[in-house]
């Protein structure tokens, strides 16, 4: 499954036009700022995601100088669905004219899209890592998405209380189901993404180990009595800090590469490299537990990657046999069958086969 055409309306700086895709490896290539990470930001959001600018709401998308604060996306699924996606003050979304959730889309055409900032998910920000596991399985279980959301407006919730001085126990006791929900499913996610990793030996420098550290707790082994009594010993801290510290929103995954911490252990380049292998072990994770193939959304997944690196990525990426769109500014002269889309001014000047 992934996308014969997409047409942006009104969308960015990308020229209003419909724009045909392979069904396997499109690389675009140009300078930055030509519009290389729009056109993969519009294929996220006609997948069922959001915008992939953090803190970038829809109803603000800039837009193609049409007097028109309006955006529609419309794509053909390789089955001939019609997918429809118009964006104003809120988001619709129509397959073949039907109404459907962001879930129901997200299942029918699994999408996992990574910035550039991504390929330092290793020794990045936690924000990045929780990112990876959010990503694929709000495309696994249908309802983490929501229940993800509804944790976050918990805690939303719980800052304002502690903001006022207010006692934040009724706010706790909501939260905790959902909290502990979240660590089991991200717990099950890492068990999920190790068991990926050890069939991509041949990009990993070394073994790769993950395990998820709980944001603010550990202190017991089951989720529910852990959140209680983690959030009850940092009462008086949150109180002070007045924001809550316990809980999924302050999780990390630890990475390890023979049992060392993989951020100071290994060199950047195999940082960049194993950095890559989690992206496919999501991609694999998410084919095995819904039998379909996911659509990957690479932006400058190449970048510090020597020859070699390059190599392997590219022969992993083929040999899945999946739709791939993968954005570079970087001179590319590898010699693989791809799409090759040169992308100038917000337009594609030049489509050609590899």
């Amino acid at each position: 499954m992934g996308f014969a055409r997409v047409r942006f309306n009104n969308f960015k700086n990308i020229e209003p036009r419909e724009m045909k895709w392979s069904p396997g490896l499109n690389l675009l290539i140009g300078e930055n700022g030509a519009g290389k990470t729009n056109i993969l930001e519009g294929i996220s959001m006609i997948s069922g995601w959001g915008t992939l600018e953090k803190g970038e709401k829809t109803s603000d998308i800039p837009t193609w100088n049409s007097g028109s604060s309006e955006v529609q996306l419309t794509g053909e699924l390789s089955s001939g669905e019609i997918v429809k996606v118009k964006v104003a003050k809120r988001f619709f979304i129509k397959v073949d004219d039907k109404t459907v959730t962001a879930s129901d889309l997200r299942w029918k055409v699994p999408v996992l899209s990574f910035l550039s900032e991504d390929v330092s998910i290793v020794e990045g920000s936690s924000s990045s890592r929780r990112r990876l596991m959010d990503m694929m399985l709000a495309i696994i279980i249908p309802s983490y998405a929501f229940r993800l959301s509804e944790y976050r407006r918990g805690v939303r919730q719980k800052a304002l209380f502690l903001k006022k001085g207010l006692p934040s126990m009724v706010v706790d006791r909501a939260l905790l189901p959902l909290a502990a929900w979240l660590w089991k499913m991200r717990e099950e996610g890492i068990r999920l993404l190790s068991e990926e990793l050890e069939n991509l030996s041949e990009l990993t420098p070394a073994k790769i180990g993950l395990s998820l550290k709980r944001g603010g707790a550990g202190m017991c082994a089951d989720p529910e009595d852990d959140y209680s009594a983690s959030v009850f010993s940092c009462r008086e801290r949150e109180a002070a800090l007045k924001f809550p510290i316990v809980g999924p929103h302050r999780d990390d995954i630890l990475i390890t590469a023979e049992g060392r911490q993989a951020s100071s252990s290994l060199s950047r380049g195999l940082r960049r490299r194993t950095a890559a292998a989690l992206m496919l072990a999501a991609a694999d994770g998410v084919k095995r537990k819904t039998g379909k193939n996911t659509v990957l959304l690479l932006d400058e997944v190449t970048a510090e990657l020597d020859g070699n690196g390059r190599n392997l990525l590219f022969d992993s990426l083929l040999s899945r046999g999946t739709q791939v769109f993968a954005a570079t500014a970087e001179p590319f002269s590898l010699e693989i069958p791809c799409a090759v889309h040169t992308v100038k001014d917000g337009r594609i000047t030049d489509s050609r086969n590899s």
